[in-house]
């Protein structure tokens, strides 16, 4: 455990996770191995070892951070006069650096400004010996994501950063505790408990690297792989949460010996997603194991590379592809047949789809005027009142015919139903009323089913902002890093995204407003 009056010695003995996440080389090693098919299946465990080009810990500037003793102010980020914020110390922070955080709190009562956006190169490391346990980041703040909308985060990844050793939670409306889009951050030996949302989100063509991290009581989801995304996700525990890892869209991820247990569901796994499963533990689940929808395609082993995933004890099915277009590819897993339901291939003959290599369509670097289809929901003041077609694994019945929660299920997470585009399905946790303690509240009754939309998607609009000088455009940059100047009616402006839903569009606009900026929305035709 790391405390600011050690010596910068011991603090080189007590790093076993080095400076591997700063470097160029890392990432350009992550994104070779996720986008290789041919190999994915015999990936190696990331050694311990330093490589090419990379700075060992007396390399790189390092600063200190105590939320009880340091000083913003009076402190300059040294051993001896710490910082009192992350905030702070990112701010101060250039590439290559570490921030080393002390044990305690980090709030907004202590001074943190949510959400906390990270740097390029920059790695922050708490206590990695008890995944943060005692390294407690709480809070979260307004986020305008291109490709969703405003978002309640705690944490933005960036390129070539990392974290390590800290619990993140964000108890806010909605709430995610790190926010992955388009950036291969690795996260490592973390703790992601009690968001009222998601642990982690990744989206884009996010190339993450997500290991050794605790995943609990998170009011929807472990973590949700949506766009292009293609993270490698291995050795973290989910648990206690509605699907401990939600893959949609066109996401590829690497899911590689993880421990996946006593969620509502374990993974879901819908639209076009091609995930490969190996070597995972999925077990005590609530409902099913895992579920694949649509033209979703899992690989679970093939006949030559067996998954080697072990199904236990889930409640329903292990394999639930009841509603799945395609034959699932399930060779070499300790399954039980009658724990299978759908078109799954145990012998692992299926010829499994191309991995998902290419550039993400989403992406506003390749159009600025590409459609999101994958819109953020949102949680009306009366959830009661939000109708939507409800989409069982086994029937469509109708509104009247939902079934209720059983008692002995009453304390598992419940959650609303929300309307998405593209026939996504999503769990949002419920929200409590306006000064309603969220623990207090009572719990929300929903039926035991998967959500589902299927509406056509036609109406787009963006969001500009008007910008006048240099400072304003700093401004903008700093809530949509990718935001990017054009000439509209012979004004300077910046585009800050497209989306689909004129309610995200606004939510977007509330958020420069608030900024003492001028935002306007435009129809694309």
């Amino acid at each position: 455990m790391i405390v600011p009056n050690k010596s910068v010695n011991t603090l080189h003995n007590s790093l076993s996770f080095s400076m591997l996440s700063l470097t160029v080389s890392l990432g350009v090693a992550s994104t070779t191995i996720l986008t290789t098919s041919c190999v994915l299946a015999q990936i190696p465990t990331v050694a311990e070892q330093m490589l090419p080009g990379e700075k060992t810990i007396s390399q790189v500037n390092q600063s200190f951070v105590n939320p009880s003793t340091g000083n913003d102010k009076t402190g300059n980020g040294s051993e001896s006069a710490p910082w009192q914020t992350i905030t702070q110390a990112l701010e101060a922070s250039q590439s290559n650096s570490l921030i080393i955080l002390s044990p305690g709190t980090y709030s907004a009562k202590t001074g943190e400004v949510f959400p906390l956006i990270l740097k390029p190169g920059v790695a922050i490391q708490g206590d990695i010996n008890n995944k943060g346990k005692t390294v407690t980041i709480i809070g979260g703040g307004e986020y305008l994501s291109r490709r969703f909308g405003g978002q309640n985060v705690a944490i933005v990844g960036a390129n070539q950063a990392s974290l390590s050793g800290v619990t993140v939670t964000n108890s806010n409306a909605r709430g995610y505790g790190l926010w992955i889009e388009s950036s291969n951050v690795v996260v490592r030996e973390n703790t992601f408990a009690n968001s009222t949302q998601d642990g982690i989100a990744v989206t884009g063509d996010g190339t993450p690297s997500i290991s050794k991290n605790y995943f609990v009581r998170n009011g929807a989801n472990g973590i949700t792989i949506s766009g292009n995304a293609r993270p490698e996700i291995r050795e973290n525990i989910f648990q206690a949460t509605g699907f401990g890892i939600n893959v949609a869209q066109n996401a590829a991820p690497v899911v590689v010996g993880n421990q996946i247990q006593d969620n509502r569901s374990g993974i879901i796994v819908q639209a076009n997603a091609t995930p490969m499963l190996r070597n995972n533990l999925i077990q005590g689940n609530k409902e099913d194991g895992l579920v694949v929808i649509a033209q979703a395609r899992p690989d679970l082993g093939l006949s030559y590379d067996p998954g080697k995933n072990v199904f236990r004890n889930n409640g329903r099915y292990d394999i639930n592809a009841q509603t799945a277009k395609l034959v699932i590819s399930a060779a070499g897993n300790n399954l039980v047949s009658n724990r299978i339901s759908g078109k799954v291939d145990l012998q692992g003959l299926s010829a499994p789809t191309a991995r998902n290599t290419g550039s993400n369509p989403l992406s506003t670097a390749n159009s600025a005027d590409t459609p999101i289809t994958f819109s953020p929901a949102t949680v009306t003041n009366s959830p009661h009142q939000r109708t939507v077609t409800p989409l069982r694994i086994r029937s469509i019945p109708r509104p009247n015919q939902l079934p209720q929660l059983s008692n002995n299920q009453a304390d598992l997470p419940q959650f609303n139903y929300v309307q998405l585009d593209s026939g996504a399905i999503e769990f949002v946790a419920p929200q409590a009323a306006a000064g309603q303690n969220r623990q207090n509240s009572a719990p929300i009754s929903t039926p035991q089913s998967y959500i589902a939309t299927g509406q056509n998607v036609s109406y787009r609009v963006r969001v500009l902002v008007l910008v006048a000088n240099q400072q304003q455009q700093n401004l903008v940059t700093s809530l949509v890093t990718d935001a990017f100047p054009k000439v509209w009616q012979g004004h300077k402006v910046m585009q800050v995204g497209v989306f689909t839903s004129e309610e995200s569009a606004s939510e977007a606009i509330n958020i420069f407003n608030s900024k003492g900026l001028k935002a306007v929305i435009e129809t694309i035709k």
